[in-house]
């Protein structure tokens, strides 16, 4: 006995082929080379954003760590991420060694004046807000 879909699908590979229309398969290929330009287009942005987003933490200290500040001298330039660098790194051997804290007291304030943008030799900043 022969089953139902065998049946079927001899009677379907039995039908002849449908001329199908020329223009049809020039909107096919028009289509996929689309759809391919597309994905290109897409794979790039996201590449494109990868590299941005990898590269934003390299970049940033470069493009905000450095400020202008007026003196008597002229411009100078001030960068703001190498003194945080060298006061975080005096606050760890500072506590590795058990200081006190008058000792460790005025560096925090060092800190929190540099990330506010204040210059520990400008007159805005005080020791005595400890």
């Amino acid at each position: 006995m022969i089953e139902p879909s065998t049946q079927l699908r001899e009677r379907l590979h039995a039908l002849p082929e449908i001329a199908l229309p020329d223009t049809l398969w020039q909107r096919v290929e028009a289509g996929r080379k689309r759809k391919i330009r597309r994905r290109k287009l897409g794979g790039g942005v996201a590449a494109l954003m990868l590299a941005v987003a990898m590269a934003a933490p390299l970049l940033a200290p470069i493009l905000t760590g450095t400020h202008s500040m007026r003196s008597e001298q002229g411009i100078v330039q001030h960068d703001v991420d190498a003194e945080l660098r060298a006061l975080d790194q005096a606050l760890q051997a500072a506590y590795d060694r058990g200081a006190s804290d008058a000792e460790i007291a005025p560096m925090w304030v060092t800190r929190d004046a540099l990330l506010a943008g204040i210059r520990p030799d400008s007159p805005a900043f005080r020791h005595d807000r400890i």
